[in-house]
């Protein structure tokens, strides 16, 4: 459910940033849409999907449907530079349809039951509609890290719901470099460059495309000349570019008297007729809702 448009967490991976890593600057963006047999058992729109953005310094090496794997910088063992490599971030996305919440979604999801648990803690996921920002959906992620000393390895996953029972599960490995003995950039521990990076892989998670239509809200306005109102998901975020009719109570039926479209924001604005009661319908990729009934016209 909606709730804040907030991170609840991430605190002690907030300190791990100092590292130097910005979502904004990501090198690689991974578009991942939702499984046909999840999407049509929930009947969702065709064009939804999941988006992941690499760390700036992670470039993607290699990609296979809804896994693959992004490379960053050089690292080395303190004393035996020979011994090297390059830390990696491996990703995977599925969708869960089974019940619960995000918080039990994300935790029967974690890989590494044998693993202590870092962190944990609610998570804000923004939802766009192309370049528009239109709401965000609280999940909930878990971070895992091995019981032993100095090692450097770290699994993130974290869950948000798409419907009633339909969760997006993102899950984030980092387990190169592998234990505290090796430094990245020359400079920074392995374990806090790790859990730095899955946090930040994490907090790059969104939603792309319209949800469909869950609530059309209408008012009559200028002395019942015009029905305006919004409309929006089940999250309560705006349905953009949806198409929009009033339509007029006559002899049983519904006649359809204009129509539009949701704009940017989810609003929509349709000239009404002669009085009378009328309702707005909407219709977006197969899905239709509807408003209450109201009296506008002249």
């Amino acid at each position: 459910m909606r709730r804040f448009s907030l991170v609840f967490a991430l605190l002690a991976g907030l300190v791990a940033l100092a590292v130097g890593t910005q979502i904004a600057g990501a090198q690689s963006v991974e578009r991942i849409r939702i499984s046909d047999p999840a999407r049509q058992a929930h009947q969702l729109p065709p064009g939804l999907l999941v988006e992941l953005a690499s760390p700036t310094t992670y470039n993607r090496q290699s990609s296979s449907g809804n896994a693959g794997r992004w490379v960053g910088p050089r690292y080395e063992q303190v004393g035996h530079p020979e011994n090297a490599g390059f830390a990696s971030l491996d990703w995977s996305v599925s969708f869960d349809q089974r019940q619960g919440d995000a918080e039990a979604v994300a935790k029967a999801n974690v890989q590494h039951t044998d693993w202590t648990r870092d962190q944990q803690g609610g998570l804000s996921v923004p939802h766009a509609v192309g370049t528009k920002a239109v709401g965000t959906i609280l999940g909930f992620y878990v971070m895992m890290q091995p019981r032993a000393l100095g090692d450097a390895r770290f699994e993130g996953v974290l869950a948000f719901p798409l419907d009633t029972n339909l969760q997006a599960v993102i899950r984030f490995q980092a387990l190169d470099p592998p234990d505290d003995s090796y430094i990245v950039n020359g400079s920074s521990v392995a374990t806090s460059w790790n859990r730095g990076q899955v946090l930040v892989a994490l907090g790059s998670a969104q939603l792309q495309g319209n949800l469909p239509p869950k609530i059309v809200a209408a008012r009559s306005v200028e002395k019942g000349r015009k029905v305006r109102g919004k409309v929006v998901d089940r999250f309560l975020d705006s349905v953009l570019g949806a198409q929009v009719s009033l339509e007029k109570s006559s002899g049983g039926g519904w006649t359809r008297v204009s129509a539009g479209r949701t704009n940017a924001r989810g609003f929509y604005s349709l000239r009404a007729k002669r009085r009378g009661t009328y309702r707005v319908t909407v219709r977006l990729a197969g899905f239709t809702a509807m408003s209450r009934t109201i009296r506008a016209g002249r």
